[in-house]
Order: structure tokens, then sequence, then C-alpha cells
């Protein structure tokens, strides 16, 4: 079920709602973009973007299965590449730009290589690391020690954290959305052992790599996926972490709006059309 916010006051009173699958934004016949959330968040997480962005382009912002409204049902790789494809098939011209933070950067590259004429372009935030041998190990020590706390515990956890370094006008909706611990595990193996870096050189749509500064563990691999992806660029935020979207939002929204606009070839705000650059790194 997709929900339209476009008439909606209050964005947080939505996020409670236990039928949502995807929220959406903005007039229908404008250019789409479908953000896709990481580890353990929902929709929710991208509320700010969503209310930025859905004066110019049709917005959706879904939950992966597992997540959010979605909690109930189990994560499987299938259901969530179909959540990708299928939000993106939903907007003008059956295609989107589609913006993937962390695991959904993974999944989105998954989706963007089994269906690329989906996508019209790809921003990934946060998931341009290479999670294969070694590297992989942080991981599997994480999930052991997740599958040992209780949900409760590690809800309580998650929100103190999110209180404790933002404003609640930017995490509440995300609080009242709750989080999907009990995906993790699923979720993580199924892109955990996989060279994305080549997975996403088969796709052959524009493509900016959004990374904050203070996030090394994901950007090991950005090197590698610029050589292997002949039309991606890199833009990294300062001084944000691996949530840059939370420690930069302005900033961060600023990056997706102004490529979504070079993509779909319009005036940026308030300017006139400009000749589109070069979309090789």
């Amino acid at each position: 079920m997709v929900v339209d916010v476009a008439a909606r006051k209050s964005y947080s009173l939505l996020v409670a709602m236990e039928t949502l699958d995807a929220l959406a934004a903005g007039p229908e016949n404008a250019p789409g973009i479908v953000l896709v959330h990481g580890t353990r968040m929902a929709g929710a997480y991208w509320h700010r973007q969503v209310a930025a962005l859905s004066a110019r382009f049709r917005v959706l912002a879904v939950d992966l299965p597992g997540h959010g409204a979605r909690r109930g049902e189990p994560f499987t790789h299938r259901a969530a590449v179909d959540t990708i494809v299928g939000a993106a098939g939903r907007c003008r011209g059956g295609a989107a730009m589609v913006v993937g933070h962390s695991l959904g950067g993974f999944l989105t590259m998954d989706a963007a290589a089994e269906a690329p004429e989906r996508f019209s372009a790809l921003v990934l935030h946060g998931c341009s690391a290479r999670a294969l041998g070694p590297a992989t190990w942080p991981y599997q020590l994480a999930l052991r020690l997740i599958s040992r706390i209780p949900e409760a515990r590690l809800t309580r956890w998650s929100d103190a954290l999110l209180r404790r370094r933002y404003a609640g006008d930017l995490v509440g909706p995300q609080i009242a959305a709750g989080y999907g611990f009990s995906a993790i595990p699923a979720a993580w193996r199924s892109v955990l052992g996989r060279d994305h870096a080549a997975v996403l050189a088969s796709y052959q749509g524009p493509v900016l790599i959004l990374n904050g500064a203070r996030d090394p563990l994901f950007r090991l691999g950005e090197r590698r996926f610029l050589r292997l992806c002949r039309r991606a660029r890199l833009r990294v935020i300062r001084g944000a972490t691996h949530l840059a979207s939370l420690d930069r939002p302005d900033e961060f929204t600023a990056a997706v709006r102004e490529f979504a606009e070079e993509i779909y070839r319009l005036a940026p705000a308030g300017g006139r059309i400009q000749k589109s650059p070069s979309l090789t790194a």
C-alpha cells in the first residue's frame, strides 16, 4: 500500500500507521525519486528528504521487508529487490532515480543489475565497501552479539542514541516507526560476501556515490567503485558519518536534488537550465 503524504500536515502521524509499505509525496506526474533505508531503519528515516524533495519530484520512501510497517514479514533478498524495483516502476515512465543507504544501497545495486530499465540513476550512500573475505568478520561478530540481546533492549539503545545525537524533529518519525532488528541476520547475509563493485559495473546509467567524510569503513572501496563504474562520480559530505542524511540533512538533500535535476534535465530551483556536465568520475 502506498500512502500519499502531500496533503498531510504532520508526517510524524503517518509513520505509526501499520498498513504502510511506502510513503509517497509530490505530483504523480513529476520525475520519480525512490528512497531505500539502511539496516534496522524504515521509510520514515527519510522524512526530511521526502518533505524537501516533493516540491519538484514524486518521492517514494519504501519499507523493506521486515522493517517499519512490514516488521511482521520475513526478510528475503528476493522480496527486498522486488520492493525496490516495484517502487521505481510506480513512478512516471516506469523508472526512477533510486537513493539507497547502506543495506539499502547494496540491495539497490542488485535491483539495478536485475532490472536496469527501472532505474534512471543511482545515488549510493554509505555502501562503497567491499564486503568480502576478512572484511566480513566484524559483521559476522556483530550478528552473533545482536542475536543474544533482547529486541526491546536494542530498541531502547537505538532510541537513546538517536535522541542524544540528533534533534527530536529529525529522528522522531524513525523512532515512532520502530526498528527491524529481527531482519538483520537475513538482510546482512543476503549482501555479505558479494562484490558489489562488480555488480555495479553492469549498470550503464549515471551513479552518484555520496558518502560522509567520517565513514571510513564504508569508504574503503570508493576508488574501486569509481574505477569499475565509468559513469560514477563521488561527492563527500564534510563532517558527516555513516548517517550523513541526519548529520548534514540540508547538504545531503541538496546533493540528491542537484543530481536529480541534472538527470531529469530540470532547471535548478530559482535558476536556468545549465549544460549537463560529464558524469564520468
